[in-house]
């Protein structure tokens, strides 16, 4: 995950949890959004010419600290020189034990200016619960999906497991005894396990690396997406999908409603259902009937909250 805003590029992004797991996400919705500004310094600021302002989006940190870097080693903030700097940013994980870091470089420290850093984090929660289980010297495994933490639609994000050799994502490894695509046992060992998410057509690909299974241990295996969900609930019957897209894309548009492909960013189905969604403004683009689009502008979807499309 390489991402960057207004010059900030993001690298060495880090998701360990302490018990040697090593999580890795493809085609997900998380993100790091960055922002740097500047203001005259005050006579009150001048020992500390930079603030550092941490958002997170959900259930995920429990803690957060931050360290200024040069070539690779600390510098004090306290009286720091102009210049061009690195800022490793570090949080504790409120769910199964871990650490998440990442660092974000082009951090400009300016002569007598404030430089003000925003810092909004945004992934999956990852929960792993053992138990002591009667497997006949099997592991057991469970994978469920949550939106968000506490909601009840697991059942519609299923979380496929796959398993392969540790290192050897070319080595997809058969279960002893799979119940279902998302439970069942298998022969103890380390593995790489692989989390299938299909959302309204999007897969999404969570790696659990280096997962250590035990003898007659259940593992529950949960994936929190920290996201929203959405649906249509207006009053129109003929209303059959609902296209999202980045907010403002109504008014640049113009004109009559039509979809573009090539700025959607997720259409859903089955509308009057809820479905996971990525927290951020959207415009929405109604299909009626399969040939009249209306735009719905500033749809905002938030973490752990249901959003209505009218």
């Amino acid at each position: 995950m390489i991402l960057s805003l207004k010059g900030q590029p993001v690298t060495n992004y880090t998701y360990l949890l302490d018990n040697g797991i090593n999580v890795k996400t493809a085609h997900c919705w998380n993100h790091v959004w960055v922002q740097q500004t500047y203001d005259a310094l005050k006579p009150g600021d001048q020992a500390t010419p930079l603030s550092v302002n941490i958002r997170t989006l959900g259930d995920l940190i429990s803690s957060s600290a931050y360290k200024l870097q040069s070539a690779g080693k600390e510098v004090k903030l306290q009286g720091v020189a102009p210049g061009t700097y690195d800022l490793k940013l570090t949080f504790k994980l409120s769910g199964k034990p871990g650490t998440l870091s990442f660092v974000v470089g082009n951090i400009v420290i300016k002569p007598k200016t404030k430089t003000s850093v925003s810092v909004t984090l945004y992934d999956y929660q990852i929960l792993i619960a053992e138990a002591p289980g009667t497997n006949n010297g099997l592991s057991s495994y469970e994978s469920n999906v949550n939106s968000y933490k506490g909601s009840i639609d697991q059942n519609v994000n299923r979380g496929i497991l796959s398993f392969y050799a540790k290192g050897k994502h070319d080595a997809k490894i058969t279960p002893n005894d799979a119940t279902s695509e998302t439970k069942g046992k298998i022969k103890p060992g380390t593995y790489d396990i692989l989390i299938s998410i299909a959302i309204s057509g999007q897969r999404h690909e969570v790696w659990l690396e280096n997962f250590l299974m035990k003898p007659d241990v259940n593992y529950k295996i949960g994936t929190n997406l920290n996201g929203g969900v959405i649906l249509y609930s207006g009053v129109m019957n003929d209303a059959k999908t609902i296209s999202l897209y980045p907010a403002g894309t109504a008014a640049q548009q113009g004109g009559k409603a039509t979809p573009d492909k090539t700025r959607e960013i997720i259409s859903y189905d089955n509308i009057r259902l809820t479905s996971s969604c990525p927290p951020g403004s959207y415009d929405a683009l109604v299909n009626f009937g399969g040939t009249k689009y209306e735009w719905r502008k500033s749809i905002m979807v938030q973490t752990g909250v249901r959003s209505e499309v009218k």
